[in-house]
């Protein structure tokens, strides 16, 4: 319990006192300050300090600091107060990496070659891609700007730390041709498969989001579906970004689809368009391996991930001549921009009328060309 304590004692000219404050720290740690020479003074710092114990903040010497202990009060008054459930998921899944490693070590001990060996390690030891390790990285370093920010340190340790490079994940898409065939398989072959397959396609949702869809969040009578949320770690969630909140238009195919698959689907407490066979949320990496692959495989199309039905619908609209606007307002893009310098390069056929167009702009007609030759009006 936190306390004001006075000590006294004797001296020639009679008693003197002093007064001392007694708490323990964020951590736990028992701390003792002495010297005030009033009480008043006394009281007043240790409301101070306990008022930084409740913050979160307040150490009695950052020496002593672990990245651990760190990392726990980022998370305690920062991410779980301010952060989305699925980044704060994904930070947590960092720290497994993370504290095992470094979670013991001082702060203050903390370099850009501790994070170096981190590096080496994780690449040796593990089959983690760049992308992922350079997470922990970037994590570690908001762990440590929050600690600036809250006076706890002096400055970041790896702030010139570099990040790895990362190899570009290809988009692949299925054309048209692949389509047809992947769907007349599922048709065939996997029909609880089949609406979620031709769904994805033909709207451009992202996996999470059809995962989370619910059946009031369908107008059958306007022909569209509201996308509000999304499933990430079996866990609801709001959609991606701002502009992830949107109508999608359904084809009267989907439509007829999903109609059929209402009378059959299993039941679902939450009312899921595409629950598992017990109601509940599916699984993205048993819909790949059971569903997907095999689909893909049996229709002679190179398998290609579930995030790639998104690129198809976007690449079959392009390709068709579809407003890159509309594509953009169906994909739930933040801007235009994001629209056209991901897809562009899946659309050759694009850049072989543009060149056309710019032949025709440059073109002169032969008796155009003849009278600016000779001059003939």
């Amino acid at each position: 319990m936190a306390t004001v304590k006075c000590r006294s004692w004797k001296t020639k000219k009679g008693i003197s006192k002093s007064w001392y404050i007694d708490y323990k720290d964020t951590f736990g740690k028992r701390v003792i300050e002495s010297g005030f020479k009033t009480k008043v003074e006394a009281e007043k710092t240790l409301a101070k300090r306990l008022q930084e114990i409740e913050n979160g903040y307040y150490v009695d010497s950052n020496k002593s600091l672990t990245f651990a202990q760190l990392a726990d009060k980022f998370l305690k008054y920062y991410a779980e107060l301010h952060l989305k459930e699925t980044t704060l998921s994904c930070y947590q899944c960092c720290l497994k990496h993370l504290l095992p490693i470094i979670g013991d070590m001082k702060v203050l001990e903390i370099t850009p070659n501790t994070m170096n060996e981190y590096i080496r390690l994780k690449q040796s030891t593990t089959k983690l891609s760049n992308a992922s390790i350079n997470k922990h990285l970037v994590l570690a370093k908001q762990i440590l700007n929050h600690a600036i920010d809250n006076g706890l340190l002096a400055r970041n340790p790896l702030d010139r730390l570099k990040k790895l490079k990362e190899e570009q994940i290809e988009q692949q898409c299925l054309t048209q041709k692949e389509v047809y065939a992947v769907l007349e398989v599922a048709k065939k072959h996997y029909p609880d498969f089949y609406p979620l397959l031709i769904t994805a396609i033909f709207t451009g949702a992202r996996q999470g989001e059809l995962f989370a869809l619910t059946w009031d969040k369908i107008n059958f009578v306007e022909g569209y579906m509201k996308i509000d949320k999304r499933v990430h770690n079996k866990t609801i969630s709001t959609p991606k970004t701002r502009s992830s909140n949107r109508k999608i238009n359904l084809p009267d195919e989907v439509i007829r689809v999903l109609k059929e698959w209402r009378l059959r689907c299993p039941h679902s407490e939450m009312n899921l368009v595409f629950p598992n066979e017990n109601g509940g949320f599916l699984d993205r990496h048993n819909v790949r391996k059971r569903n997907l692959n095999p689909v893909l495989r049996r229709a002679g199309v190179n398998e290609i991930r579930f995030h790639d039905l998104r690129h198809t619908f976007a690449s079959l609209l392009l390709a068709n001549d579809a407003h890159p606007k509309y594509v953009q307002d169906q994909m739930g893009h933040a801007s235009i921009k994001i629209t056209m310098d991901t897809y562009s390069h899946l659309l050759p056929e694009a850049h072989k009328k543009g060149v056309e167009t710019l032949n025709k702009i440059l073109a002169v007609p032969k008796q155009e060309e003849k009278k600016l030759r000779f001059g003939t009006y």
